[in-house]
């Protein structure tokens, strides 16, 4: 993997952080661009030498703004997700909860995807990554619970399917794929470590274990685990 320019979307801290602290230490030639939502959140990221970015990736028009002062880009990697206090029966359902699920761990992820485009050159090799989740895979269910986030990440997956067969159709060699990164010690997940049997990665450690992902693609539209085995849909 040859990376030149590199921007991280939700960099802010935990695994986007770590993603940057990655890519500055394998790549110390490249640019690294980073965006944060989160000032005080964000304070280990704005002493490196990233170049980073104060954006709200739910603000469209901030968003294609934003795109559009960035050079030609040889690897985008969307973090951003968010898990509220999981439902774990149908008593818990709430229009609300759902509404902003989905907006958070898939529609925001797509305007990404969408405003990416125009800086992916069409006739090289790039990548357009999106982190995703274990519990979005539908075949991979069989203990419930967890309804909002599990269908939010599983729409993230079939949005980023749909998308890397539109970008192949018109002739981009990017490869677009969905990545879930293993359970990592981050803000997301510390409320639901406690009963956690198997390993739990530091955010470094799973920003390299995505990055050879990454490196290890084959095709475009794929779902894989930290490990670079294939995860059912």
């Amino acid at each position: 993997m040859d990376i030149k320019n590199a921007l991280i979307v939700g960099a802010g801290h935990g695994i986007g952080l770590g993603l940057v602290q990655s890519l500055l230490e394998q790549f110390p030639n490249s640019q690294i661009f980073a965006t944060y939502r989160d000032e005080k959140r964000a304070s280990e990221l704005l002493k490196t030498s990233a170049h980073s970015k104060y954006i709200d990736p739910s603000v469209e028009e901030d968003l294609l703004e934003y795109f559009k002062t960035l050079p030609e880009l040889d690897l985008v990697i969307c973090t951003i997700g968010a898990l509220q206090k999981p439902e774990k029966s149908l008593r818990d359902i709430s229009i609300e909860q759902l509404s902003e699920a989905f907006k958070v761990n898939a529609a925001i992820p797509m305007l990404i995807c969408k405003h990416a485009k125009p800086r992916l050159n069409k006739t090289s090799e790039n990548y357009l990554i999106f982190l995703s989740a274990m519990v979005g895979s539908i075949g991979d269910n069989q203990v419930g619970g967890w309804y909002g986030y599990r269908a939010a990440k599983s729409a993230l997956n079939q949005l980023i399917k749909t998308a890397s067969i539109e970008y192949s159709r018109a002739g981009y060699k990017t490869k677009l794929g969905v990545i879930h990164p293993g359970t990592t010690e981050t803000e997301l997940s510390k409320a639901f470590l406690g009963n956690v049997k198997h390993r739990v990665w530091t955010p470094i450690e799973s920003a390299q274990n995505i990055l050879k992902v990454i490196g290890d693609l084959k095709s475009t539209g794929e779902f894989k685990n930290w490990d670079g085995t294939t995860i059912p849909w």
